[in-house]
């Protein structure tokens, strides 16, 4: 699989769930350069071939906005935990649809977490902008998934 056919796939598993588990459209790459800002960040590792994570990352009132549509709550009414929760579950459902178009056998997902720093580091990085606000997810994977 090619880097641009990963990064569709990517943005595929991205577009699909935040549409059909939190009711947001997504609307392309971000207009403004830069990423958002990294107020909060979550990951999902994951074990199989190749092994790597997805780590996505959010302000934290886009992050609130979307765990309001997940959960059928007003933002108000929702506590820290709840939106880092769903922010964590987010990954997982991303995470899981690109592993399984991507994965060549067996993989299994971590426990997905709420990051204190940081957010993408490295690999594939797309940021998408969302009803709620610029969504950045990068996907690592420890062994190439192209040849050279």
């Amino acid at each position: 699989m090619t880097e641009a056919e990963l990064r569709r796939v990517l943005e595929d598993s991205i577009m699909e769930t935040l549409d059909a588990m939190f009711f947001t459209a997504c609307f392309g790459a971000p207009e403004a350069e830069g990423a958002p800002p990294a107020e909060m960040a979550a990951e999902v590792a994951f074990e199989g071939r190749p092994p790597g994570r997805l780590t996505l990352r959010m302000a934290a009132a886009a992050a609130r906005s979307l765990a309001a549509n997940f959960l059928g709550e007003e933002e108000d009414a929702l506590s820290e935990r709840q939106v880092g929760d769903v922010l964590c579950e987010l990954a997982n459902m991303v995470c899981g649809f690109v592993v399984s178009r991507v994965e060549a056998g067996e993989f299994r997902l971590g426990a997905p977490r709420i990051l204190e720093t940081g957010g993408p580091r490295g690999g594939i990085v797309l940021a998408v902008e969302t009803g709620a606000g610029v969504l950045e997810a990068a996907l690592e994977m420890e062994d190439p998934i192209c040849p050279p």
